[in-house]
């Protein structure tokens, strides 16, 4: 049986949630954001299951904590993934055109 894991968005990732659908509808239209943040947290959602298979964000993980991420369209979703307490920690939600090095002021 697989192991279902908690969900959790740090309130950095919601802020950059509530950044992205701000700027899109601003910049683009309602209905884009809308259908943004919500396919941003099906993805997210999908992590209960099988976290530890994504890929590791080697810029920010280290031998004690190790970081990965999933893309929804262009945007990164990085998270932490505790096994002891089965729980995903979703830590930020950036665009994939954003500098590497910017990830190091996420943590």
């Amino acid at each position: 049986m697989v192991d279902v894991y908690q969900i959790i968005l740090t309130h950095q990732a919601r802020q950059h949630i509530a950044d992205i659908f701000q700027y899109l509808q601003e910049n683009v239209s309602r209905n884009t954001a809308l259908n943004v943040a919500k396919g941003i947290a099906d993805e997210i959602q999908k992590l209960e299951k099988l976290p530890t298979g994504r890929p590791i964000v080697h810029e920010i993980s280290s031998e004690d904590e190790v970081y990965r991420f999933i893309f929804k369209w262009k945007y990164k979703i990085i998270f932490f993934v505790n096994e002891e307490d089965k729980m995903v920690e979703i830590i930020a939600v950036i665009h994939s055109n954003q500098h590497p090095d910017r990830l190091k002021y996420l943590i």
